[in-house]
Formats: structure tokens, sequence, C-alpha cells
């Protein structure tokens, strides 16, 4: 069975169009286009083929028609599926329909220990996406992806960055991410595909409830909207406040860290002033700069306990991936971010 889908044939009984919201979603994005791109001319589509992204792709090539820019679209084919090199055939038919340029990067996503399948593919795909020539990467994430980010961070304990969800401008080293469709439900970019009878693929995996995004896709997440259908307005208004805390939370963050840092090292004895949460809060916030995974709050609690508190001969370290670790030297510096090698002491 292929899963090469045309949305017209499959989907029509699901949705009620309306054609003039369509029609005004390209207006929308263009009024809506964020002040932090001004400038920027080059914007490249993370493209797996599936409905969101398809429809994106379209969006933004009616924009291109009224405001310059160059747009192109990359695809990753991660090798997981049967199917993969099935949707790699059809999003490199769709851009040449489109005459717009294709990247394409093929992988083998290999399991990490204490990291699920998902996730790796996830970090592979973000690192091709850094690879692009593009300063603006464009993704497809809508208003239902945002409710399943909080709910599945929540589920995993995440701390409040995580559970702020996504952002529609981020920014990682010098490249934007910018997910215009976040305030926009599935049924809405399903309303546009059938318009435009828009074909896309179907990833299987979507089906398996064994997933955790997919089991609250398919099984809470309905049964909560059904029980309040202003859910997604609800959870957005939270999410305004909780983003706002996060920003005020990561610039006393900043200034706590250029405060006590010389030479690229944090100072002890300047730390050691700052409150148990200011000191876990500076700490994540100089971890989180140099795109390293946080350590478990107890493990950063003990890491500074130990660090503040150690003889000046000792060098209590913590481990944060294979190559990075967080460590004291010499006692008047606190913390260093450096390679894991044999000069560690």
């Amino acid at each position: 069975m292929s899963y090469l889908r045309v949305v017209l044939s499959e989907l029509w009984p699901m949705v009620n169009l309306s054609l003039k919201q369509n029609r005004n979603l390209v207006e929308s994005i263009l009024k809506q286009w964020p002040s932090e791109l001004d400038g920027h001319l080059s914007y490249c589509v993370g493209l797996s083929g599936g409905i969101d992204s398809v429809v994106l792709l379209h969006l933004l090539n009616e924009a291109s028609k009224r405001q310059q820019f160059e747009l192109s679209a990359i695809h990753v084919n991660h090798g997981i599926s049967v199917h993969a090199d099935e949707w790699m055939d059809f999003c490199t038919r769709l851009c040449q329909q489109w005459n717009i340029p294709l990247q394409v990067a093929q992988l083998h996503v290999v399991k990490k220990a204490g990291a699920g399948l998902e996730n790796s593919a996830r970090k592979l795909r973000y690192t091709e996406y850094q690879q692009t020539n593009s300063a603006v990467m464009v993704l497809a994430h809508h208003q239902d992806d945002q409710i399943e980010t909080v709910f599945s961070q929540l589920m995993r304990g995440s701390d409040v960055h995580n559970i702020a969800a996504m952002r529609i401008v981020s920014k990682k080293n010098t490249q934007f991410y910018w997910r215009p469709l976040l305030s926009y439900t599935k049924a809405q970019l399903i309303d546009y595909a059938m318009e435009y009878k828009l074909s896309h693929i179907e990833d299987e995996s979507n089906h398996d409830n064994n997933y955790l995004r997919n089991f609250l896709r398919n099984s809470i997440i309905p049964q909560l909207l059904a029980y309040d259908s202003n859910l997604p307005q609800k959870i957005a208004q939270s999410l305004v406040s909780i983003q706002a805390s996060v920003n005020l939370n990561d610039e006393i963050a900043e200034y706590d860290l250029l405060s006590t840092m010389k030479n690229g090292q944090i100072e002890i004895a300047k730390i050691i002033s700052l409150s148990s949460s200011r000191q876990k809060s500076l700490l994540c916030y100089f971890i989180r700069q140099h795109n390293l995974p946080l350590p478990s709050s107890k493990q950063l609690q003990e890491f500074i306990r130990q660090a503040t508190v150690a003889e000046q001969d000792r060098h209590p370290q913590l481990k944060l991936n294979e190559n990075y670790i967080l460590t004291r030297r010499k006692g008047s510096i606190l913390l260093v971010m450096q390679m894991v090698s044999k000069q560690v002491e």
C-alpha cells in the first residue's frame, strides 16, 4: 500500500472549508512577519512531505510572490521507515513542480543509550538544518503540536524552559528558527490543503501510540478537548505567562553570569553570595549557552555544594555529555566548560 495520500480524497468528509479564511492565511503570515527576521532574505523550509510542511511550503511560496525573499527546502531522510525513500522522492517531485530548490540529507539514525529513537533523529535533523546556507529555518509546528509539547514535557518532568514549549522565533548560534503556524490549528491546515488540493505523505508511525506524542495526540488530548473545547486558547494564554517568566529568569541569570565571570570562568567568591536558586539558574543558563544538555536539579545542586565547600586541592566534576564536564580548579575559579581529556585534573 502506498503511503502517498491525496488530501482531497481522504480528508474531504473531515473538514468544513472556509475559502476566505484560507486565502487570508497568506496575508496573515505576511502581516505577522517577525521583526527579528528583518533584513534576512534566505528562508529554508523543513520539508518532511507531511501535510503540515507541505502547507507551509505552499504558503511561503505564495508569500514569496508578494515579498522578495529566497525560498528553499530541506528534506531529511532518516532511513527509519521502510517508506523513507518514497517520501524523499515525493518531496523531490514536489519541489521540482513548484520550482523550489531542495537539499536532501540522508542519515543513518542510531538509537543512543538514554535517548529514544525519535529524540536521536530530531537531534540529527537539527544538525542538518544548521548545515544549510539559510539564515532562517522555517518549521511547520502548529497549535496542536504546541499542546502536545506542553503535556509531553510535563510528563517527562522537564524544566520550565522546556515546559514553556516552542516560540514563534528562536535562535541557535547564528541561525533563526521560525514557526509561523503556531497560532493555527491542524484543522485549519487541513482546510488549506483541501482548498489547494495539496498531496502529502502519511507517516505510518503517527498511529503508533508507543510514542508519547502519538499517545497524547490520539488518546488523551481528544478527551480533554471534548471536556473543554477552549483548551488550546487557555494553554496559549498560560504559555504567554510562562515564557515571560522564563525570559525574566534568563535576564537575571545572564546578569549574574556576567557579574561572576572572568576570562570565561565563573568565580566561586562571587557566586557564594547568591541564593541557591540563582546559583542553579546561573549554571543552567551557562550550560544552555553552550548548547549542552542540562543535568538533573539534584546533580546540579550536589555539584554546587561540592564546588563551594571542597578543599582547595579537590576538583569536583559534573559530566554533561561524552565530551563536556563542569569542574572546579585551583579554588579561586568555580566552573570551567571544557573538552574531557587527560589534562582534566
